[in-house]
């Protein structure tokens, strides 16, 4: 059978252009980060995350990348594509049935309040808000929440991407949600033994995770873009694509990156004093 080309209505010197500028693009952002692994990975949470340390669990006397919260929704994505495509369903276009997803609307309902709930606790005379909130909530309710933005995602990304139709769900029934739960509460509970050499490998992972799933979506617009959707058999074939993706996705995080610091003059997180408000 003959196979698909992957860029049937790309000139060459485009592609060629493009792959250019994306690999330019991804190295600047490289060279321009800290030099160690886990500086990068900061740089990465920095532009998604608000880092205040208190909200943060730290690894060898060194803050994770994201705060408690955000480590544990990039977590959950990374969980969740892992048990997808080892399942051999990460190329599955449906979403799961309506009961189904209708359990991931609640993790992100109750991601929800508690998330409204720690933010007020910022403000002074709101010191009590409905409880006390905590890293350990923070964590619970993001790696739960993470599991729905890959349960959402990926089928979007199936989609636009596969040649081939694979018609079924992302999960079928409970028996399949029931699994994905508990690879998923494993990983929880090993990331809440707050051993350090976990937190420090899980912080990156879900460092990871950020790039992952923006690239995930850039790339489905660059192909969107490029009126290249269902075009593709395997991830070799949409190597472009997934490369200008990636560069798409470092453009933002630089951007933001910059912006940040123009604002801050740090590279700390948020800090909220109270003497900044007088109600």
């Amino acid at each position: 059978m003959q196979s698909t080309l992957a860029t049937p209505r790309v000139a060459r010197w485009l592609v060629i252009s493009i792959a250019i500028i994306s690999m330019f693009i991804i190295a600047l952002w490289t060279a321009a980060t800290p030099g160690h692994l886990h500086g990068k990975a900061d740089a990465v949470g920095y532009a998604v995350c608000h880092r205040i340390a208190e909200r943060s669990f730290e690894a060898y006397g060194v803050q994770l990348p994201l705060c408690a919260r955000c480590t544990g929704i990039y977590l959950g994505v990374m969980t969740g594509l892992f048990v997808y495509v080892a399942s051999g369903r990460g190329r599955a276009m449906r979403l799961p049935p309506l009961k189904i997803a209708g359990v991931f609307a609640v993790f992100v309902g109750i991601l929800a309040v508690d998330g409204i709930n720690s933010y007020l606790h910022l403000f002074p005379g709101f010191e009590n808000g409905l409880y006390e909130p905590n890293n350990t909530l923070r964590l619970i309710t993001g790696i739960y929440t993470g599991l729905a933005m890959i349960t959402l995602v990926l089928p979007i990304f199936n989609n636009t991407v596969w040649h081939r139709d694979d018609n079924r769900r992302v999960l079928e029934n409970w028996q399949e949600l029931a699994g994905l739960l508990l690879v998923t509460t494993l990983v929880l509970i090993a990331t809440l033994t707050r051993r350090p050499i976990i937190l420090l490998v899980f912080g990156l992972i879900s460092a990871a995770g950020v790039v992952v799933i923006l690239t995930m979506i850039n790339s489905v617009m660059v192909i969107t873009i490029f009126r290249l959707e269902r075009r593709y058999r395997n991830l070799q074939e949409m190597w472009w694509p997934l490369l200008s993706g990636a560069a798409l996705t470092f453009i933002l995080i630089g951007v933001i990156d910059f912006l940040r610091f123009s604002i801050t003059g740090t590279w700390d997180g948020f800090t909220f004093p109270t003497a900044y408000w007088s109600f």
